[in-house]
């Protein structure tokens, strides 16, 4: 009964460890550079929302709006490009602004440079 057991014991381990093999084998990582965007009001009790519009080097712009934290104790964020709709990721210049109830209030320039291995390389302006 104990040499069962014991069979038993050393083919579970065997298939754990082979399901454990498999898995790691078919697990796929990304990265992908990427800008987060926040804007605070350092006057303000509560902080509002601000839209972020990027500008691609195309000319074409695309917009997310960052939802005030916390019941609007805290900014939000938003990150290029993960939290816009039609965004792209290109080599060149972006550049990008925010807005408080339609005021601009500040803007950047960040880019995107091709690395020698042919990945995108974050540049922030």
């Amino acid at each position: 009964m104990t040499l069962r057991r014991f069979a038993l014991a050393i083919s579970l381990g065997l298939a754990t460890a082979a399901s454990t093999h498999v898995m790691a084998q078919s697990v796929l990582y990304v990265a992908r550079p990427a800008i987060a965007l926040s804007v605070s009001d350092r006057a303000a009790s509560r902080q509002s929302p601000v839209e972020f519009i990027v500008t691609m080097p195309g000319g074409k712009t695309t917009t997310a709006t960052a939802a005030p934290q916390m019941g609007g104790e805290r900014a939000g964020t938003v990150h290029y490009p993960s939290d816009f709709g039609n965004a792209g990721m290109h080599v060149g210049d972006y550049s990008w602004t925010a807005r408080i109830a339609g005021k601009v209030v500040m803007s950047g320039k960040f880019s995107y440079r091709p690395s020698k291995d042919g990945q995108l390389l974050f540049v922030p302006g």
